[in-house]
């Protein structure tokens, strides 16, 4: 119910957002595949959820992840995990929601996006390995199977979490500095009209 009601005042400002959002991952998983293969599970998803989350909030928070998996696995293809990385994503989403009430001109919301990327690099790593350990046979379907699962992607997760650590920093300490100019510009632009 609350998701219906979230529809019925859409927003076409964030409306515009959310899509922009949404091409900038499907067309950022796109160019990784294509253009940087030996970057595997470094993934522009994980910023344009947190950014949506944060910023828009819900329902974008799960529309945004979601349209740009769905979109963009239908060029790039899925595997039979498929419910894990699709939930993983929108947990990613709702994990940014966290920093709607965030300040975000300031430094520490750059901190806060960064350390939720941590975050959402453990999460996605957990549960989709999970999901490989259930549904594929590589596994023996035990403990120890479970523990071997989650040591063999180690690799994987270095490269979600690493990607994480550069891209996400990198972009939203750029929003912070743009919306804290923006800031400043307008305060000054009030000021000169006051004098005036």
């Amino acid at each position: 119910m609350i998701f219906l009601e979230s529809f019925k005042r859409i927003d076409r400002q964030k409306l515009i957002i959310a899509s922009l959002l949404i091409f900038i991952g499907v067309l950022g998983r796109i160019i990784r595949i294509h253009f940087l293969p030996d970057l595997y599970n470094v993934e522009p998803i994980t910023l344009v959820s947190l950014l949506a989350a944060s910023f828009l909030g819900f329902p974008y928070a799960l529309i945004v992840p979601l349209s740009v998996v769905a979109i963009s696995d239908i060029y790039i293809g899925n595997t039979s995990i498929l419910f894990f990385t699709w939930s993983a994503w929108a947990m990613v989403g709702l994990l940014g929601l966290i920093l709607k009430n965030s300040k975000k001109d300031n430094l520490s919301f750059g901190l806060k996006m960064t350390g939720m990327g941590i975050v959402s690099a453990v999460v996605f790593f957990i549960w989709t390995n999970f999901g490989v350990w259930i549904g594929w046979n590589m596994y023996p379907h035990t403990i120890e199977g479970l523990i071997q699962c989650y040591i063999m992607a180690i690799p994987f997760f270095k490269m979600n979490l690493g990607g994480n650590l550069v891209i996400i920093p990198v972009v939203t300490f750029s929003i912070v500095l743009i919306l804290k100019y923006v800031k400043l510009f307008a305060e000054n632009k009030k000021i000169l009209k006051i004098k005036n």
